[in-house]
């Protein structure tokens, strides 16, 4: 290289030479000196370090060991049979609930249904849980007992209310009794029940037979009685009256219209009690009337005269007893029917006599006893010339 050549490079190169002149001051500054750097400039996309393939991959087995599968439902119901260690816990979705649900009532094992009822109540919501729970009259029964059983008596009346079954409010009201010796305490017990929940009951009859009976519980609170049953209470009153005074019957009628007593209710259990106690006379009193217009006696009943009888005869009463109330029976072939089951010899020998039928009289004549006085009636009948027989 020549002199001049080398000079040229020096000069007109890229690569200037170092220059002791550049260091003086100016007056002027390059100005990416003292200013920052811009700010898209200085964030680097994750993808320049890692391919997006491989960053789904790592994102992917983070997740999986994040997650916890739940094992199947039969393996946990397995383990609950088995007495085994087991966790509801790990159910988090609602469908697998259910599916847990389903799979304790088929197991029919009454404490794996509860426990699985109990971990769905606290996990769900009431609505939801309630939901559910009509759909499975048998989950239900299970819960209703486990509330009976440990006096949650309003949780027991809200179960049945928000599952539809409002019929079984009455089961209720004579649970939320049980146990309870002292009549004013059951009475105060079943007259909140009352108020808060007979509004709830849709049978009429229910709440009839509700009303019915807090007002016997409150009549044998006033009367320091004891009772299970309106009937009972009548027939115990109805004892205790004849006793005391066989010619009145003011306190029964009066028991009667307090507690609403039907006729037919009323008039069966006098007519047992005066049966059994064989007061024949009051009896009579009580339930045969004079009929002007006939001038004959008449059976003042609600009950059909058959029923009436049937009532006697199962207290044994007296054959005449029972044959004093055997003609008001209209139809006479059923009357006739019942006089012979009940062995009435007498009413179904007059019977014959009254119809002329000698043939059957004949035949009768050997079911009675030689020498008794239905036998000599018989023969007194066949012999007389003052009847005129059909046969």
């Amino acid at each position: 290289m020549t002199a001049k050549s080398s000079e040229d490079f020096w000069n007109t190169s890229s690569s200037s030479a170092f220059n002791f002149d550049d260091d003086e001051d100016d007056g002027s500054q390059p100005e990416y000196v003292f200013t920052s750097i811009p700010e898209e400039n200085s964030i680097l996309s994750i993808h320049s370090i890692i391919s997006k393939t491989s960053l789904n991959l790592i994102l992917d087995d983070l997740k999986s060991t994040n997650e916890y599968v739940a094992p199947p439902v039969e393996e946990v119901i397995l383990k609950m049979l088995t007495g085994q260690k087991y966790s509801l816990e790990v159910y988090k979705k609602f469908t697998d609930k259910l599916v847990l649900l389903d799979s304790a009532l088929e197991s029919m094992d009454g404490d794996i249904i509860l426990n699985v009822i109990l971990f769905l109540k606290s996990t769900l919501r009431p609505n939801i849980f309630f939901h559910q729970l009509a759909k499975r009259k048998l989950a239900v029964k299970h819960y209703a007992i486990h509330l009976i059983v440990n006096n949650h008596y309003s949780e027991v009346a809200d179960l049945y209310m928000r599952t539809g079954l409002n019929s079984n409010m009455k089961q209720l009201y004579y649970l939320i009794g049980r146990d309870i010796r002292n009549k004013e305490s059951l009475l105060k017990r079943l007259e909140t029940f009352t108020a808060e929940h007979l509004q709830k009951v849709n049978n009429n009859d229910d709440k009839l037979e509700i009303l019915e009976n807090s007002q016997l519980l409150k009549w044998q609170v006033e009367k320091n009685e004891n009772c299970d049953s309106i009937i009972e209470q009548l027939a115990v009153l109805c004892k205790n009256e004849f006793e005391k005074n066989k010619n009145s019957i003011e306190i029964l009628l009066d028991f009667k219209k307090r507690l609403k007593i039907d006729d037919f209710a009323f008039e069966w259990t006098v007519l047992n009690v005066l049966a059994s106690m064989e007061l024949w006379p009051q009896l009579t009193e009580l339930f045969v009337k004079p009929n002007w217009l006939t001038k004959k006696n008449s059976l003042k009943t609600v009950m059909p005269a058959e029923i009436f009888v049937y009532g006697l005869s199962r207290h044994e009463s007296p054959k005449e007893i029972l044959e004093l109330y055997l003609p008001y029976i209209s139809d006479s072939e059923r009357g006739l029917y019942l006089a012979q089951k009940m062995n009435c010899h007498k009413f179904v020998i007059q019977h014959y006599i009254k119809e002329r039928d000698r043939l059957a009289l004949i035949q009768y004549k050997s079911k009675v006893s030689p020498q008794d006085e239905e036998y000599f009636l018989i023969k007194n009948a066949l012999l007389s010339n003052d009847k005129k027989w059909k046969n």
